[in-house]
């Protein structure tokens, strides 16, 4: 089942749509910094380092490039990419944006809008805002200025989620017959991402790749016994027993984008505590999958997952809100939250995430990939989620 990258014609299609927005607001170029918006906009994936790196879109014409050395290569192959600027490193004799803001002031742009004031921190670098280099120039920061565009999956990238959805069931499943009494946290996460990872690459074919440096594409992992409390706890190599509470989580990444798909097993016949605990949390989240649709408030979602939770006198075991959107990044706006702005619109893609969090016995979540349609929410990932099937035999 080969599946190919995005055609050129949708990144040129978002960079029209970028152009369009920049007209309406009287601008006459983006200046974007981050390189998620810039590969989402062109095709254009890099390793982002201590070097700076930047993306012009005018309000007509292609988009220039402005990359170090060691990029302009890779950045002229680009098709969506015009003309790359270069300058040869970091650090240098001058800061690298004021060659960035030379080649503005060459095009007489007077009104800009960028994601970013400048190039931050990454890798220790120092260096001045554009603002500062730009003085004749209008510079207004929009962090959404990209962002906001991916918050609504075109249909081209819901297709690459699905696929992401289908791999992620397959490798929690290699997953879950991986783990029994004995095997180790850490290495059975290494073994089973690298199992499903060979073949899903078998799947896709040569073509695959483009946006990761090595890694697997890839990864299950898990996180076992009193430490699955910790919403955020990292793996250890610690030796699986029966009894045990363990939460999963599964990624699959389809060219950039990648579904969430989490479980909560238990190691051996559950107790009559880990079952009130996981049965809340299973209702919870069913609770929040049945109010998503169309229209429907984004804090009305989290009340209702809460709702459940609160009525079994939980409260104190909640760490977290309901879900965040997702699929190009890890975590994206807008958040299912009790303060949220907002409502689900069609095309959106959001986490239902509800966690009970209990320290001593372990952590309770599910997540799954939820994708808003016209006439109501459509669930991606489909793994089993009651507690018979993922009661692993100990």
């Amino acid at each position: 089942m080969a599946v190919e990258a995005l055609a050129q014609k949708v990144f040129r299609a978002r960079i029209e749509r970028l152009q369009g927005d920049l007209a309406s607001r009287g601008a006459d170029g983006a200046v974007l910094f981050s390189p998620q918006a810039i590969a989402w906009l062109t095709g254009y994936f890099t390793l982002p380092t201590e070097r700076p790196l930047a993306l012009l879109v005018p309000r007509a014409g292609d988009p220039y490039a402005f990359v170090p050395g060691v990029e302009w290569d890779a950045a002229s192959r680009v098709p969506t990419i015009g003309e790359v600027w270069r300058y040869f490193e970091y650090p240098g004799p001058a800061p690298p944006l004021s060659y960035l803001a030379r080649r503005l002031k060459g095009l007489g742009l007077k009104r800009l809008i960028a994601d970013a004031p400048g190039w931050g921190r990454r890798y220790g670098y120092e260096g001045p805002q554009l603002s500062e280099l730009l003085p004749g120039t209008v510079v207004e920061i929009d962090p959404a200025l990209v962002e906001g565009s991916w918050q609504v999956k075109f249909p081209e990238e819901i297709e690459l989620l699905r696929v992401s959805a289908e791999w992620a069931d397959r490798a929690h499943r290699l997953l879950q017959e991986a783990i029994r009494p004995g095997e180790r946290e850490l290495s059975l996460s290494i073994q089973v991402s690298a199992q499903a990872s060979q073949e899903f690459l078998a799947a896709m074919g040569e073509g695959y790749g483009g946006f990761l440096r090595g890694g697997t594409p890839v990864s299950a992992g898990i996180i076992s016994g009193a430490r699955s409390a910790l919403p955020h706890a990292m793996s250890r190599e610690r030796t699986l027993q029966a009894g045990d509470v363990l939460i999963s989580g599964v990624g699959v990444e389809v060219f950039g984008y990648s579904v969430e798909l989490e479980r909560t097993l238990i190691l051996g016949k559950p107790t009559p505590e880990q079952t009130r605990f996981f049965s809340a949390m299973q209702r919870a989240q069913e609770a929040g999958l049945s109010a998503c649709g169309p229209g429907v408030p984004l804090r009305e979602v989290d009340r209702r997952v809460r709702g459940v939770l609160l009525a079994e006198g939980l409260g104190r075991y909640l760490r977290h809100h309901t879900g965040h959107h997702l699929g190009w990044e890890g975590h994206e706006p807008p958040y299912i939250d009790a303060f949220a702005q907002g409502e689900m619109r069609p095309g959106q893609v959001f986490s239902i995430e509800p966690g009970v969090y209990v320290p001593g016995l372990g952590g309770f979540r599910h997540s799954d990939t939820v994708l808003i349609t016209e006439d109501g929410a459509e669930v991606l990932t489909r793994y089993p989620r009651d507690l018979r099937s993922l009661t692993v035999e100990a």
